[in-house]
């Protein structure tokens, strides 16, 4: 897999954005304000997706990250330019209000694909952005998720249960909170259990309504009073997982036939389809794969 070296003298950063914001700020706050909304543009189609903040460790001790872009292929795929949502920083806080809007040509670099081309995943490196921005006296504000963040497949089977209740966090049919430049949260179930591949793949289904611009949604368990998988007993204490990326959503036209249908797709709009209330969610873990791309 080809290497964009010549990304590395921009893409690395300081991992120490916003943690003084963070620590006085709720964490559904947080949540809130890691994912950005996404506009995919060719000519007079506007494509609606969401993305979210990740940033990839760089070294051993974590104190440098590469941070990107997470959103769907499909969001993206065939768009001449993308415009970024950004929310502006004002004394270290989220300065809600108007979006700040970026727009880049849609290419590479400027977004990297999965290395799997079957995984509808790609990553838009932004420390240039934020390069950009700094040079006009512009700050922006996110959270990112990280590595670890995601469990791992030992984790999963120790934590999870096989029905976990999730957040889904973007901007449904272009919906959102324009004035504030937030997004809107949904909340569902795992409808199939979390630390198994279903039908084999990397993905697991949730009991959630999927529209378009749902795209890229990060999934979240969040608990603040559990039971121990294990022992039953009650415990006080967050847990927070990030569990995966929304993709698709399973339909069913009038004839009755069931069909997978990424939400937002022209094409669903051809024939009837009746959502099922059902979405397909890539897991976590497949966002590490792009390391092997931007990280030498």
């Amino acid at each position: 897999m080809k290497k964009y070296k010549f990304l590395l003298t921009i893409l690395f950063c300081l991992h120490l954005s916003n943690f003084k914001a963070q620590n006085k700020m709720h964490i559904t706050e947080q949540l809130l304000n890691g994912t950005i909304r996404i506009e995919a543009v060719n000519g007079s189609q506007v494509n609606t997706g969401t993305g979210f903040f990740f940033n990839f460790y760089a070294d051993k001790d974590k104190k440098k990250v590469v941070p990107v872009i997470i959103t769907n292929k499909h969001v993206v795929d065939g768009a001449i330019s993308i415009n970024l949502f950004f929310k502006k920083e004002k004394n270290g806080e989220p300065d809600y209000g108007p979006a700040y809007v970026v727009t880049i040509p849609n290419k590479i670099p400027n977004v990297i694909q999965h290395p799997n081309k079957d995984i509808d995943l790609v990553a838009i490196p932004t420390a240039w952005i934020y390069d950009e921005l700094a040079k006009k006296n512009i700050g922006v504000y996110y959270i990112a998720a990280d590595e670890d963040r995601i469990p791992n497949d030992e984790t999963q089977k120790k934590e999870l249960k096989s029905i976990e209740n999730i957040w889904m966090i973007g901007y449904p049919s272009g919906l959102w909170d324009t004035k504030n430049n937030m997004p809107i949260v949904r909340e569902g179930i795992t409808a199939t259990t979390p630390f198994l591949d279903y039908n084999g793949k990397r993905e697991f289904l949730v009991d959630i309504a999927a529209f378009g611009g749902s795209s890229g949604s990060p999934i979240i368990m969040y608990r603040d009073l559990y039971t121990d998988k294990e022992t039953y007993v009650g415990k006080i204490g967050v847990k927070l997982y990030f569990l995966g990326v929304l993709y698709a959503g399973p339909t069913y036209t009038v004839e009755g036939k069931v069909v997978k249908t990424n939400p937002g797709d022209p094409m669903s709009n051809v024939q009837t389809n009746i959502p099922m209330n059902l979405g397909y969610v890539i897991k976590a873990s497949e966002i590490l794969e792009f390391k092997k791309t931007l990280i030498p």
